[in-house]
């Protein structure tokens, strides 16, 4: 039910005007998304509430994405204007995420790459390969912000399911 909601409150947000046929076609079109998404998906309640469990935990971690991708583009930014390009070394670099769920693995990688100056090559288990611009866009990857929002999330989430498992 929680997801149903969720989709017909986009769809409102999306739609931008409360109509009785904008109100109807959204209650049907969220009900055929909730069945795929049940059904073909797998999506289930249990799912739907370790999402709102991390809920805050997602907004911290877009909120400092946000604060990485800006100081990110500053540090790009001063790299290009540098008289001679003689801030430019770059560099390949390798390091232990610590993260166990192949999801959240994508995430830091999907994140780094879409921050300037930097791009993920590859992944292999928690230890990501990364092309960075310069030298010091290498330094403290592994216990950046973005890196410890992703290890609490995964603290969270193993949280959650052993919960679950004692209970069953």
């Amino acid at each position: 039910m929680l997801i149903f909601l969720f989709f017909f409150a986009l769809w409102l947000l999306f739609n931008g005007r409360c109509t009785w046929d904008v109100v109807g076609f959204g209650l049907v079109f969220s009900a055929v998304v909730t069945v795929f998404a049940v059904k073909i998906c797998g999506w289930s309640a249990e799912r739907s509430h370790k999402v709102v469990k991390i809920g805050g935990k997602l907004l911290r971690y877009a909120a400092c994405l946000f604060v990485e991708i800006i100081k990110a583009n500053l540090a790009t930014l001063r790299v290009i204007l540098a008289p001679g390009s003689s801030l430019v070394r770059p560099q390949i670099f390798r390091f232990d995420s610590r993260l166990h769920k192949s999801y959240l693995q994508t995430i830091l990688a999907n994140s780094i790459t879409i921050t300037p100056g930097t791009y993920t090559i590859g992944i292999d288990g928690s230890v990501l390969t990364v092309h960075g611009l310069n030298t010091e866009f290498a330094e403290g990857t592994p216990d950046s912000g973005l890196n410890r929002q992703l290890m609490a999330m995964e603290r969270s989430l193993n949280g959650a399911a052993a919960a679950e498992e004692g209970k069953a």
